[in-house]
């Protein structure tokens, strides 16, 4: 499962201290969706900032942002007691984010994302995919994601997860 990453320093920690808020109340929301997840599972949402690759180029864009010297800070959503805490942690690049599933987001996007009400972030996330807003990376098997319960999420936000044919 996910490496452990130390805490954001509290400054950084506290200018997200809204989006916390808003991811949390998210999560809480719908908790139905993450009941499966096991203990331990960890997402992240980064801003697409400070990757320096074009389109096309994702591999070459996670690299560059493994050597980006910014750190941007990462929403960590990690499974434990049957739910979903939120909070800050340095990105550290795609090595060292520790996730098994990571959300890049677009400035913009991850602006508006904050900007709705909790009940309206989710559909927004699985347009905002659609769109190409924001990227999805996937540091686990899909049989790790199985086992670790991340279907129901993942067909919520219209990630085919297991295919068609099920």
């Amino acid at each position: 499962m996910p490496m452990e990453t130390p805490a954001t320093p509290p400054s950084r920690t506290k200018d997200r201290r809204d989006a916390v808020a808003l991811w949390q109340a998210t999560f809480d929301r719908d908790a139905a969706l993450f009941a499966d997840l096991r203990p331990g599972a960890r997402m992240g949402l980064v801003a697409r900032s400070g990757w320096h690759a074009g389109a096309g180029r994702r591999i070459a864009a996670m690299r560059a942002a493994a050597v980006d010297d910014s750190d941007p800070p990462m929403l960590a959503f990690d499974a434990a007691d049957g739910g979903i805490r939120v909070d800050v942690r340095p990105f550290g690049g795609v090595e060292h984010a520790g996730v098994d599933l990571l959300f890049v987001a677009e400035d913009r996007a991850q602006a508006d994302l904050e900007a709705l009400p909790c009940d309206a972030v989710l559909p927004a996330m699985k347009r905002l995919l659609r769109e190409g807003a924001v990227m999805f990376f996937v540091f686990r098997t899909k049989g790790e994601l199985q086992d670790a319960g991340y279907e129901d999420f993942l067909d919520s936000l219209g990630l085919a997860f297991l295919g068609a044919c099920r």
